[in-house]
């Protein structure tokens, strides 16, 4: 008579067999998105920013972010292409030549008021229910005295830049301010205060030598700003654009205005679709909506749609943060500083006139 063997299947064993399985599972699930990224940018770009959001706000462990790697085929703590960028692709890709425009040129002083609201565009991946026209059409929740700083503008990612200019490897990123977001930064901030609007330009670099925690370590400079200088009510974070093509062609989002090529700029506007608390992100997208509409009338062709998002991007701090995404790693960074430029008369225009 043959004996039996006893086989005991502790919890511990029970836990691998679980852990082996799901992993299996997550492994398919990576296939399927990896061979779908080269037919559906839009969705990778998308669940990458989403991804790199939810490491920002801290809620995911390791086990998450090893996860999240073998998804998206980068590392988070160390990022290398396009995947990385605090950018989301929702249009298809620009021609390259520009479309002419009539010349206008920039005011001297601050704009008249827009009368006219135009038909403004919305990329909205939330659930709510926005009402662009009705927003244009009431005053700013907030109000400039022109007398403190009441302007910040900041850079989560610090180290972005653009076409041809000193980028490290294909991260397309440098510490040097003239080429990076700073620069950027500098000429906006330049033309907020020509017109007598008291801005503060923070350069401090929060994407490096690590990327992960951007956002984290840019929460905390904007907090401790905002306690330094408490007139500010409107915060500006400043980024480009990025997406790679699979031909290996870079995203450039341009127009003509003024017989020149002029970046595009992108609005993004954070909700508390995932739970966190951000009670006036209504009053930062009808801020947005304003300067849409403004650019839209004064440099027609300078504005992509707006972009509302269901991450908070740390706008939940003021009634009037935006995130802006000047150009992309596509354009010139002669084209992005014509674009701050002009976003520096549109805003203004705003900050103003209410």
């Amino acid at each position: 008579m043959r004996g039996f063997k006893t086989y005991i299947i502790t919890k511990k064993t029970l836990t691998k067999i679980f852990t082996v399985f799901i992993a299996v599972v997550l492994i398919i699930i990576a296939s399927v998105i990896i061979i779908k990224k080269k037919t559906n940018a839009e969705y990778i770009a998308v669940f990458s920013h989403s991804a790199g959001e939810i490491l920002e706000e801290g809620t995911v462990n390791e086990s998450s972010a090893d996860i999240q790697k073998s998804v998206l085929g980068f590392d988070v703590k160390d990022p290398i292409s396009i995947m990385n960028s605090a950018s989301v692709k929702f249009e298809e890709k620009e021609p390259d030549t520009p479309k002419k425009q009539e010349k206008t040129e920039p005011s001297e002083t601050a704009p008249p008021p827009t009368q006219t609201v135009n038909e403004l565009k919305i990329n909205n991946a939330t659930n709510y229910d926005v009402n662009l026209k009705e927003m244009c059409e009431k005053p700013l929740d907030f109000k400039l005295d022109m007398q403190e700083p009441e302007v910040l503008i900041v850079h989560t990612h610090t180290t972005e830049c653009y076409n041809g200019n000193e980028m490290t490897g294909e991260s397309e990123r440098t510490t040097n301010e003239a080429y990076n977001m700073c620069r950027i930064g500098d000429v906006l901030s330049d033309t907020l205060n020509s017109y007598g609007i008291i801005t503060i330009h923070n350069k401090t670099i929060h994407d490096y030598p690590s990327y992960q925690g951007s956002y984290t370590r840019a929460l905390n400079t904007i907090e401790r700003v905002l306690k330094e200088y408490p007139s500010i009510k409107v915060v500006l974070d400043i980024h480009r654009d990025a997406y790679v093509y699979a031909d290996g062609t870079k995203l450039r989002v341009a127009e003509n205005i003024n017989g020149e090529d002029v970046s595009q700029v992108m609005i993004v506007i954070g909700t508390d679709s995932m739970g966190l608390d951000h009670k006036d992100w209504r009053s930062n997208l009808a801020f947005g909506a304003k300067i849409q509409n403004t650019a839209q009338t004064l440099y027609p062709g300078l504005m992509r749609p707006i972009n509302l998002r269901r991450e908070r991007f740390n706008m939940h701090l003021t009634k009037g943060s935006i995130l802006l995404e000047i150009g992309s790693n596509g354009n010139t960074l002669e084209e992005s500083e014509k674009a701050a430029e002009y976003m520096g008369h549109v805003i203004a225009s705003v900050l103003i006139n209410g």
